[in-house]
């Protein structure tokens, strides 16, 4: 349970959470065709610094697992992505166990990902087209293309939110797979086994992180 598909792991080690942890200092541009041009900015400059940051020779796992939660915190937003997986169930759980869920799915959301900059092998990003992922709404859609060393390109499709902080990310899309869907669709099983329990899913997720 909560495994990714093999593919969005690929997607993922060449910059899921290089970029989920990466947020722009500046204020959000004004201006469509600007904040577009942003959006695709921020996947192509600032994936690098993350990269850098993660990757550094002779960083402990410490100070590792510190500069992650800092870029996760900065980067991804967390309330968002979790009011989705969670779904229709959000509204009837309390605000302590809304901010319960939150902290741990954030918990899992390092612990899962983290590991994979062991494994990062030098994959690259080309941003390729940057457009309105809906029209009226400040999300735009980034497609790029994950070139590997090795082995056959990976398409994946950012999802950037431009709110009044900056950019952030809510989704990634890899070859056609959304890890939020996929997260939403594991955390209903587990929701409609617990009676539509909040609280119950953030136990099974504690349980996880746990058990590394």
């Amino acid at each position: 349970m909560f495994g990714l598909k093999p593919l969005i792991a690929r997607a993922v080690r060449g910059g899921l959470l290089v970029l989920a942890g990466v947020a722009l200092a500046n204020a959000a541009p004004a201006g469509g065709a600007r904040s577009a041009a942003d959006a695709g900015a921020f996947v192509m400059d600032l994936s690098a610094r993350a990269i850098s940051q993660l990757t550094e020779p002779g960083i402990t796992e410490a100070e590792k697992e510190r500069r992650f939660r800092v870029l996760v915190d900065e980067g991804f937003d967390i309330p968002a992505i979790g009011k989705f997986v969670v779904g229709r169930y959000w509204r009837a759980a309390s605000l302590a166990e809304q901010q319960d869920f939150l902290e741990t799915f954030k918990d899992m959301m390092v612990q899962r990902f983290l590991p994979l900059f062991g494994e990062y092998a030098g994959e690259r990003i080309k941003v390729s087209l940057v457009r309105p992922f809906a029209t009226g709404a400040n999300i735009f859609n980034v497609s790029s293309v994950l070139a590997r060393p090795q082995g056959e390109p990976v398409k994946v499709d950012w999802r950037v939110l431009q709110g009044d902080g900056g950019y952030k990310i809510v989704d990634i899309v890899a070859e056609g797979v959304s890890i939020a869907v996929t997260l939403r669709s594991e955390y209903t099983s587990v929701l409609k086994n617990n009676g539509g329990s909040v609280s119950a899913l953030t136990q099974v997720l504690k349980k996880k992180v746990a058990g590394g």
